[in-house]
């Protein structure tokens, strides 16, 4: 698994139609709502946001979305990487000092919450998503620019700082370390963990909104009822063939989309997943592509990272089943699965192929 963030985390094309994106149109559209809506880049990639209001809360919808603007920078300089600033960043170069033995640390708010999210994510999917996983990322980055495979030395000791067992949440902030060296990474969660906190702030200043929520077509969050039949996606394929691998409706839930196909590495000739899974070290092999539905965005979007690693198959389904969450996953070999409460959860239509 390698986290989201600039491409490393590779999107499926997700088609709004009831929304956002394109020409907007409603089986029943409520004459007593107006669209509100603005878009902006943020967190490495495109923010939108669709508010379906009555007339008299449009200057309540705007304020929000300026809100919105505000609180979606400033979060990012929590979790983002990229921001040798931002608190994450800081805690890595904590976590990397080689000159003390580091067994505890200090979680802003924020990181202490996207901690919690994550490590029930890592422990429910076996380890297949790990927030960790930064060592492995290193190595295989380092083998794709000099153009060898890594070796299995330098996988075996990647491995030796990698493993969200190592993180102990002691509560009020205070963070145990079990292992040292290691190096968190947030990407493939923190775009989820941003949608639930707006959707947070949307319950008390809209509470009767519709509303749309998108990072860059993979992190999704659907509130309410825009016009019957809640907000309507056609999730499509990344590969070649650009397939519908679903079409949905979604209301008061969140999505999130993965692929494998997107930032493929070539080493000594051969084409390499940029998906990593955290328990061998090793890169998945052929094309899988998840789509998960969730009450919260941040979970969502922390299994579909894992289900890439797990893949199309039974224990998938088991993982899922148990973690209350719907899934559609499919492989580039044609197989493919389905949890049983997805159409449910959903209301899929059939999909031309």
């Amino acid at each position: 698994m390698i986290p989201e963030a600039k491409g490393r985390k590779a999107l499926l094309l997700l088609l709004l139609l009831f929304g956002f994106g394109c020409t907007t149109s409603f089986l029943s559209e409520p004459r007593d709502r107006i669209a509100v809506s603005d878009g902006w880049l943020a967190m490495g990639t495109f923010f939108e946001a669709d508010l379906r209001v009555r007339p008299d809360e449009a200057g309540l919808a705007a304020a929000w979305l300026e809100w919105a603007r505000l609180e979606i920078a400033r979060l990012e300089k929590v979790y983002s990487r990229y921001d040798a600033d931002s608190a994450i960043s800081r805690l890595n170069r904590e976590l990397a000092r080689d000159d003390v033995a580091l067994t505890e640390a200090r979680l802003d708010p924020e990181l202490e919450s996207i901690f919690v999210s994550a490590l029930e994510v890592w422990d429910a999917s076996g380890g297949a998503f790990d927030i960790t996983i930064g060592p492995l990322v290193d190595v295989w980055t380092d083998a794709a620019l000099e153009a060898e495979w890594p070796s299995v030395e330098s996988l075996e000791r990647a491995k030796r700082h990698v493993g969200s067992e190592g993180l102990l949440l002691r509560g009020a902030g205070e963070l145990g370390l079990a292992i040292g060296g290691m190096r968190i990474d947030l990407d493939g969660v923190s775009k989820g963990a941003v949608l639930d906190r707006l959707r947070e702030r949307l319950e008390l200043d809209l509470p009767d909104a519709a509303v749309l929520l998108s990072f860059g077509q993979s992190s999704i969050f659907a509130v309410g009822d825009p016009g019957g039949g809640g907000w309507q996606l056609v999730v499509r394929s990344r590969d070649s063939s650009g397939r519908n691998l679903a079409i949905v409706r979604l209301r008061d839930r969140a999505l999130s989309v993965s692929s494998s196909v997107g930032s493929v590495r070539e080493i000594a000739g051969e084409r390499v997943s940029h998906i990593i899974d955290p328990r061998t070290g090793n890169t998945i092999e052929g094309i899988v592509e998840a789509i998960v539905v969730a009450d919260r965005a941040v979970i969502a979007d922390g299994w579909s990272t894992a289900l890439l690693v797990v893949g199309a198959n039974r224990a998938a389904l088991r993982l899922a089943e148990k973690a209350g969450v719907e899934v559609n996953i499919s492989e580039s070999s044609g197989r493919s699965v389905i949890s049983e409460g997805w159409a449910d959860a959903v209301s899929v239509f059939a999909v031309p192929r």
